[in-house]
């Protein structure tokens, strides 16, 4: 018999021929399977063919399975268990997994999140290993080339085939340092576009959001001074006039060397997290997801602004 007669065989007439052998009926077996008798007759004639060999025999009023039949029955069932396995999701024991979760993002996700996210997998599952990798607007590429499991960005839509949810919701804010005049008073928006500005670019095309927040109002600004992460950038304007627009959830990070004001126009955005349908039903993701979730929500309030 040719090959490809084989490999057309599918997992529907094997659980039919399982049924005909453990009940030993076609009509019984019918029944459970609340198929026609006459489909199930015509499966079982066509595994004869597959298999060469008659697999059931009529013996008095009843049928009784070739010793080739016993040999195939066997075989069946543990590929019919191993099937259910692989189409049902494991459980997952964080406590014993010793699986690795790749985790992009930017440095304000991390500063909030890391150390929580590092504690907690010490806590529930203390041999799961952790790498992280810089998003910087690229993280669609790096779901879509298996580069990390989850995004955490500001970024909503990280294409097709992803999955994306609101993580945290934030508000644009100013930076100075704890000397500025503006710690005094309320910046309004002409002192804010004079103002000399820092502003970070983690990458060439990156830009902020807030900048479509002052093409409404008809406005924009130029940095005197760029840089491409916000790491250290407090010690940078500490004893400066330099003005850092950034959300002022960085308040949860940044040091009193610098102080955070309300900025003179409104404008708010969210944080979102991305992963693909690879990980999408993995009980395992299932869970880390699940454990940035609850970070997320139990992070402090950011420290209230100073005017």
């Amino acid at each position: 018999m040719p090959r490809e007669q084989h490999l057309k065989t599918d997992f529907h007439a094997l659980r039919v021929l399982a049924a005909v052998y453990e009940h030993g009926s076609i009509s019984d077996a019918a029944d459970y399977l609340d198929m026609s008798q006459s489909t199930v007759s015509y499966t079982i004639e066509r595994l004869r063919g597959v298999f060469g060999d008659p697999l059931f025999v009529k013996q008095g009023r009843r049928i009784r399975p070739t010793r080739r039949c016993d040999d195939v029955a066997g075989g069946v069932r543990e590929l019919l268990q191993l099937y259910e396995r692989m189409v049902v999701p494991t459980e997952f024991d964080p406590a014993l997994s010793t699986d690795t979760f790749v985790l992009s993002c930017n440095y304000y996700e991390r500063g909030i999140l890391l150390a929580p996210l590092v504690q907690r997998l010490r806590q529930f599952a203390p041999n799961v290993r952790l790498t992280t990798i810089s998003a910087d607007g690229d993280g669609s590429r790096q779901l879509e080339q298996d580069l990390c499991d989850v995004v955490i960005s500001p970024i909503s839509d990280y294409g097709s085939g992803s999955y994306s949810e609101q993580l945290l919701a934030e508000r644009y804010a100013c930076f100075v340092s704890h000397d500025s005049p503006w710690c005094r008073t309320r910046m309004d928006l002409g002192s804010y576009v004079a103002a000399r500005h820092i502003h970070v670019r983690p990458s060439i095309n990156w830009r902020p959001k807030f900048h479509t927040a002052l093409d409404r109002l008809g406005v924009s600004i130029s940095p005197q001074v760029e840089v491409c992460s916000f790491g250290d950038i407090d010690k940078v304007i500490e004893g400066t006039d330099l003005v850092l627009t950034a959300t002022e959830g960085f308040t949860r990070i940044y040091s009193t060397r610098i102080v955070c004001i309300r900025a003179p126009f409104d404008c708010s955005f969210s944080i979102h997290m991305g992963w693909t349908g690879r990980t999408h039903r993995s009980p395992a993701h299932i869970w880390f997801r699940s454990l940035l979730r609850e970070i997320a929500s139990d992070l402090p309030k950011p420290r209230p602004l100073a005017l």
